[in-house]
């Protein structure tokens, strides 16, 4: 009962804040504060655009595509609510923040949200709130680096699912795409395949294997686990490789020379700028379980009429 109590005295806060302008019709009311029809218009073009990204199909109703947008538009108001609620305010560094990535994202999309009816305050209300849930995650799941048992837990996931490397990749490919003939291909593996070996060598050495050859080594790349943007199996690959040494993995368009880095000897800093990436992953799935439970039995009323318009105006 005080948990709702709560919500009702923050949701009369929103409601009021929301409502000075007088000019956004109003398309839903949860648990007594308003969504007005550019918030509900923000969150329907996200559904509408990436259904899958909801947990709906391609071919999602329009009714499932309303749904899912009442639940994004629960969990504004339940992260604002929550935030408000524990007393909590933003500093003049968040407020910046908000205000740079803002700007940042009307500067590219203005026209877009101006189509559908949302306005730059809108985006910031929005930004705003995703600032809030930000800040009640922190401050529920990450307890700093005195809690050495959370803090162990956090650098055990960073060391078993990220891995570090520098490679070489080159393509059986010219740069305008003319493919290479087989005896150009053969001579480049030959080179490639025979720098592979389980002898570990120094990260210099490895870079004058390729001195004055064309190819390029990269920068060190820090890679998590089932990322996007190299083969499959290319991970674990790298994850199964010594430290220190090279070895060569051949697709069917490229090949990729892999000098394998000691992770844990990259320092302190690396491990500090992937923490709160960790952090989100560990609790990531608890974290939703709980606001799932929190919106659940969040009232609302829906404005169909407006909704409807909203749809329209989107779909269209």
């Amino acid at each position: 009962m005080k948990k709702i109590t709560a919500f009702i005295i923050a949701a009369a806060m929103l409601f009021l804040l929301g409502s000075c302008s007088g000019k956004p019709k109003t398309a839903l009311i949860i648990q007594g504060a308003e969504i007005n029809s550019e918030l509900f218009a923000y969150y329907l073009d996200r559904v509408v655009s990436s259904p899958e990204g909801y947990g709906l199909e391609k071919t999602a109703t329009e009714k499932e595509l309303k749904d899912a947008t009442v639940i994004e538009c629960k969990k504004y108001v339940a992260s604002n609510s929550e935030f408000l609620n524990a007393g909590n305010s933003l500093s003049s560094a968040d407020k910046v923040a908000i205000s740079d990535q803002v700007n940042n994202i009307w500067m590219r999309s203005e026209k877009h949200y101006e189509s559908i009816g949302v306005s730059k305050q809108t985006l910031t209300k929005v930004v705003t709130s995703e600032k809030y849930a930000e800040a009640v995650f922190t401050k529920l799941y990450d307890k700093g680096r005195e809690d050495a048992a959370a803090e162990r837990a956090i650098q055990n996931y960073f060391y078993n699912n990220y891995v570090s490397f520098r490679t070489v990749c080159a393509y059986f490919s010219s740069a305008d795409g003319t493919p290479m003939t087989q005896l150009e291909k053969t001579e480049m593996l030959n080179f490639l395949t025979g720098l592979s070996g389980e002898t570990k060598i120094t990260q210099e050495d490895f870079e004058k294997s390729f001195a004055d050859t064309g190819y390029a080594v990269s920068s060190t790349v820090i890679l998590k686990k089932n990322s996007d943007g190299y083969p499959e199996g290319f991970y674990d690959a790298v994850n199964q490789q010594s430290d220190s040494t090279v070895q060569t993995i051949v697709y069917e368009d490229c090949v990729f020379v892999i000098y394998k880095e000691n992770l844990a000897e990259k320092g302190e800093s690396v491990y500090t700028s992937y923490r709160a990436s960790c952090v989100n992953d560990l609790y990531a799935d608890r974290n939703d379980e709980r606001i799932e439970k929190t919106i659940e039995v969040l009232t609302v009323e829906q404005n169909d009429k407006v909704i409807d318009s909203v749809y329209k105006k989107i779909k269209d």
